[in-house]
């Protein structure tokens, strides 16, 4: 679980000489000393949060909010995916997800949006002093409420994280007006999926009325083993994800140069397509996903089925 950055508070820093005034007054400074409000009446060391992460600062934006609004409130929907860890399709920019008994209910703000399905005791988890809904809650939450890629994204992150596809369905309530939404997205989830690329790449095939591809599939050239991230049998085509990170992050490069790495891909493609019913390999971009257009006239040149119109699962803006 991502932990938050230590938060000061008004209370608490009168017992080592800080008043809410002096609090106030470090986060107007560009000095040393300076503070960065993180939330009503929360502030953090500023030297701290310039070294955070997105997650992080996010995760610490919510500890901040939910020891405002008090122990009924639970963190959830996005809020609980950052704690707990799952991924995010759209960043962390996003405000603070709570869910709170009705009698707690208040109009959103900027800041903060609050829920009010009710949360079982099993439904919910304690993390560094706050409650928080557990990754099969916060899944169903999202799945209900969210578009189509963001809640793959997140249900693909939980079946990777070791979490069963029968935990997930047994969080949908029969009852709940959503569950619809949830259990198309828990249909589509798939623990294979080693990115949120990949998540993204399955929702954007299904929206342009491919087959449903294979994933993870192996292929054995020469004595070695290679597993594609898709795997088109019938049309036999090969769709990678290439990202960056491959030639930049060390998990990735294991002691090699960027140069190696490339140099490794392009012998790597090169023997996939002496593999009997491989005609072709597609080679996709984070950015490809996002133009439909484009696409759907390279699966064409393929030999991959696509509709004349693509139909868009996602709401504008959802990339």
């Amino acid at each position: 679980m991502e932990r938050p950055l230590p938060i000061l508070r008004a209370g608490p820093a009168r017992e080592v000489s800080c008043d809410p005034t002096t609090l106030r007054r470090r986060a107007r400074s560009s000095g040393a000393d300076r503070l960065v409000r993180v939330g009503p009446n929360a502030f953090v060391e500023g030297t701290r949060w310039d070294s955070a992460g997105p997650r992080q600062r996010y995760v610490t934006r919510v500890y901040a909010r939910l020891g405002r609004i008090g122990t009924a409130a639970v963190a959830s929907h996005a809020s609980a995916a950052a704690v707990l860890g799952l991924p995010a399709l759209g960043g962390w920019q996003v405000p603070v997800h709570a869910t709170v008994p009705e009698t707690m209910y208040r109009g959103r703000t900027r800041d903060l949006v609050l829920h009010t399905r009710p949360v079982r005791a099993d439904e919910r988890l304690t993390a560094h002093g706050i409650r928080v809904t557990t990754v099969p809650r916060t899944i169903v939450d999202i799945a209900m409420r969210d578009d189509l890629r963001t809640a793959v994204v997140v249900a693909d992150g939980a079946l990777r994280s070791g979490i069963g596809t029968e935990e997930l369905a047994a969080a949908v309530d029969p009852r709940a007006r959503g569950r619809r939404r949830a259990e198309h997205v828990l249909g589509l989830a798939d623990g294979r999926a080693g990115s949120t690329a990949e998540s993204v790449a399955r929702v954007v095939f299904l929206e342009l009325g491919l087959p449903r591809p294979v994933l993870q599939q192996e292929f054995v050239v020469g004595g070695r083993r290679f597993a594609v991230d898709f795997w088109f049998p019938d049309q036999g085509v090969i769709v990678e994800i290439d990202g960056r990170a491959k030639y930049t992050q060390e998990r990735y490069l294991a002691g090699r140069s960027p140069t190696e790495v490339f140099l490794d891909e392009k012998r790597r493609h090169e023997w996939l397509l002496t593999v009997p019913g491989v005609r072709t390999i597609i080679r996709l971009e984070w950015r490809d996903l996002f133009d439909a257009d484009a696409l759907v006239r390279r699966f064409r040149a393929a030999g991959l089925p696509c509709p004349v119109r693509p139909v868009r699962s996602a709401r504008p803006g959802a990339a």
